[in-house]
């Protein structure tokens, strides 16, 4: 480029810095990203959720499934955290949120995984009302 054209878009640059429409301009663009953003991870943790509850489902039906063998879960959910390389506690976390809520509905889709890994370890009858306050502050 020229000197004098890089001069010129220098300034017109230095122009829209303090121009205050551009300044809205831009914040308006910022807000638009942020917003985009903030949905594509509650779209993201929400498929968390979905996938962890169909894991915790077929676990526990495949549990189900060999019950008359001793000790068959615990040696199941060993065996899948080698071969999914899963950490063997999450697993435990999966189908524990599965069993707390079996009824795929109960599930809500404003509240992240965080959330339900706090509200399993609440006992059942107490459960419910955290669910509901945590759902008011998402």
């Amino acid at each position: 480029m020229m000197p004098d054209k890089e001069k010129q878009l220098g300034h017109a640059r230095g122009s829209l810095k303090t121009d205050k429409g551009y300044q809205y301009f831009v914040r308006e663009l910022q807000s638009i990203l942020s917003k985009g953003l903030c949905q594509a991870y509650k779209a993201v943790n929400n498929l968390k959720v979905q996938t962890h509850w169909q894991l915790g489902e077929r676990i526990v039906r495949e549990e189900l499934k060999h019950q008359d063998r001793a000790d068959y879960g615990k040696y199941l959910l060993e065996n899948l955290a080698a071969d999914l390389s899963v950490e063997r506690r999450e697993l435990y976390r999966i189908v524990k949120f599965y069993r707390c809520y079996e009824i795929v509905a109960t599930v809500s889709p404003q509240l992240s995984w965080s959330h339900y890994e706090n509200l399993i370890e609440i006992e059942d009858g107490k459960r419910p009302f955290y669910q509901n306050k945590a759902i008011l502050h998402s």
